[in-house]
């Protein structure tokens, strides 16, 4: 699968996605400065949030309160919005930024992707703005308008699966992506829909659970951590090629996405930690590396052992 010209396969580098999503704070010049950073830090690509708030909300629907401590101290920590519409506003990427976004990211070579929330909104990023791919979010895993539009649009397609039962997963790739699946231009990303997301929730091991019903399809993971060393490094030794985090600036004042997301600065610590995960790794085969040649020479008790390998090593039996 190629988003741009990045091709995307299991042995190729990880795909890095920086999810900016209200961490624009609905200021232009946040979010001409966080592609910026997103891009020294590493990241592949950056990607923002296409919808409004009364797209995704009707009038006057209160948010309730009382249910769940945690969120009840975030509702506060955000200012106490009353309403869903209050909650969502300022989340989406204002329909007339797209244009300059996308220019600010060609600019610092990082694509420019963003999530659209209705079927107005992916035609208005495939046929208006020129994205590379769509990325579709997990409540939208079983909205068929949405996918089925996906399906035909032509462009790789990223579907987010937090939430969803392995059923509804192969019923969105296999039977409403169909025509996207057997081109092989569609990654699932294994996602736990929780913000922010406790590490031990993670539930890692679906990644391997979405590689075996993948066939042809990428998979990668959607990350609602904070960390950035030991979880990121998990989720790609187990399989996941795409990687998208959330990324602020500083503390992301005013964001709704704040509590969940990292600093560009960890963005970049943690592209690197990944990096030399996987450089660790290796290409698996049992042979002598360079650096230990130096070692071979001196350990060996057999003078004759030093710089040749054994015959069966010769012939490749046990690499």
């Amino acid at each position: 699968m190629f988003i741009g010209t990045k091709e995307i396969t299991s042995n190729t580098p990880v795909y890095f996605i920086a999810e900016i999503s209200a961490n624009h704070c609905n200021d232009k010049r946040i979010a001409h400065q966080i592609i910026e950073e997103c891009a020294r830090a590493g990241a592949d690509a950056v990607k923002f949030q296409t919808y409004t708030a009364k797209e995704l909300a009707a009038d006057g629907i209160s948010i309730k309160r009382g249910l769940d401590r945690k969120h009840d101290a975030w509702l506060a920590s955000i200012g106490g919005r009353d309403t869903l519409q209050d909650l969502l506003s300022g989340g989406g990427l204002p329909r007339e930024w797209h244009k300059e976004m996308k220019s600010v990211a060609d600019w610092n070579g990082i694509e420019f992707l963003s999530t659209p929330f209705s079927v107005d909104a992916a035609k208005f990023l495939v046929e208006e703005i020129g994205v590379k791919a769509l990325k579709i979010a997990s409540g939208d895993l079983t909205f068929k308008p949405l996918l089925e539009y996906a399906n035909r649009c032509g462009l790789p397609v990223i579907l987010s699966t937090g939430g969803a039962y392995l059923t509804e997963v192969v019923d969105a790739v296999h039977f409403e992506m169909l025509e996207a699946y057997q081109a092989g231009r569609i990654a699932v990303l294994h996602c736990t829909s929780s913000y922010p997301l406790n590490p031990r929730d993670a539930n890692l091991g679906a990644i391997r659970t979405l590689l075996a019903q993948s066939y042809n399809t990428i998979v990668g993971y959607s990350d609602h951590t904070t960390n950035i060393d030991w979880l990121p490094v998990m989720a790609v030794t187990l399989g996941a090629r795409i990687y998208e985090k959330h990324v602020k600036l500083g503390t992301g004042i005013g964001s709704i996405d704040r509590d969940h997301s990292i600093t560009t600065e960890d963005l970049k610590d943690m592209i690197k930690n990944v990096d030399d995960s996987v450089a660790a790794m290796g290409d698996g085969r049992k042979v002598p590396q360079p650096s230990e040649l130096h070692d071979r020479i001196w350990a060996r008790r057999d003078p004759s052992d030093w710089l040749r390998p054994t015959q069966r090593a010769r012939e490749g039996a046990w690499e």
